[in-house]
């Protein structure tokens, strides 16, 4: 029963293969043309297939030898070097300055000068304080022009 039906489905196939007379004078012969031709290709190739399993021609693969395992080579992990840390340096402080040139400025000169002042007889308290002589400072002093160099702030 099987070889009926794989000859019943190989003849068929031969059969499709055959050019038909009803495809003259059609515009799209050339497409159809290639269209047929692969469809035979497939026929063909399904058809060894199936003529091979027919016949009992099917391939038995051999056993696979029986083989050593593979030896395992132990090796020392690979070295990793890590790259530096990024190290950013601040900005340098860039300082301006400007030169002055010399010039004159009024300055004050502080004076502090010690004298000897008489205070009269007075009461403090409710006692009497006899006058006598006291020293004091006294604080003064005046403003002068000066000479100041030249310098870079």
């Amino acid at each position: 029963m099987r070889r009926i039906l794989t000859g019943a489905l190989i003849g068929s196939l031969f059969l499709g293969l055959l050019p038909a007379a009803a495809s003259a004078g059609d515009h799209h012969a050339v497409r159809n043309r290639w269209l047929g031709v692969g469809i035979g290709a497939g026929s063909v190739v399904l058809g060894g297939l199936l003529l091979n399993a027919i016949r009992g021609g099917d391939v038995v693969a051999a056993p696979p030898a029986v083989m050593a395992p593979p030896a395992v080579v132990y090796s020392a992990p690979p070295v990793v070097y890590a790259p530096p840390p990024v190290v950013y340096a601040p900005p340098p402080v860039v300082r301006y300055q400007t030169w002055i040139p010399g010039h004159y400025e009024e300055r004050w000169v502080p004076l502090a000068e010690r004298q000897q002042v008489w205070v009269e007889g007075h009461y403090r308290d409710g006692w009497w304080v006899p006058g006598h002589w006291e020293e004091g400072i006294r604080l003064s002093g005046y403003w002068t022009r000066v000479w100041v160099e030249g310098y870079w702030r």
